[in-house]
């Protein structure tokens, strides 16, 4: 089966843990070009978003970057 990631958010994750798009194929253990799919917002396997998922939730957020970023809901209100 396959899934379709909101690419979007997934940049903010990464921008949330100070990560490239390299980074979270190392950890989720896919290739960068899985990575590079999702991130287009094309589908991937659903096995794919939970190591991606799974990744994520291993990594911590960075604080003062989490702070810092500017998420959907603020870019409309400007």
């Amino acid at each position: 089966m396959s899934v379709v990631v909101h690419p979007g958010r997934l940049r903010q994750e990464l921008a949330r843990r100070g990560w490239a798009a390299r980074d979270l194929a190392r950890e989720a253990r896919l290739s960068e070009a899985t990575v590079s799919t999702a991130l287009a917002g094309r589908p991937i396997a659903a096995r794919s978003l939970a190591l991606i998922s799974e990744a994520l939730v291993r990594a911590p957020v960075l604080p003062a970057v989490d702070a810092l970023l500017m998420i959907e809901a603020d870019i409309d209100l400007l």
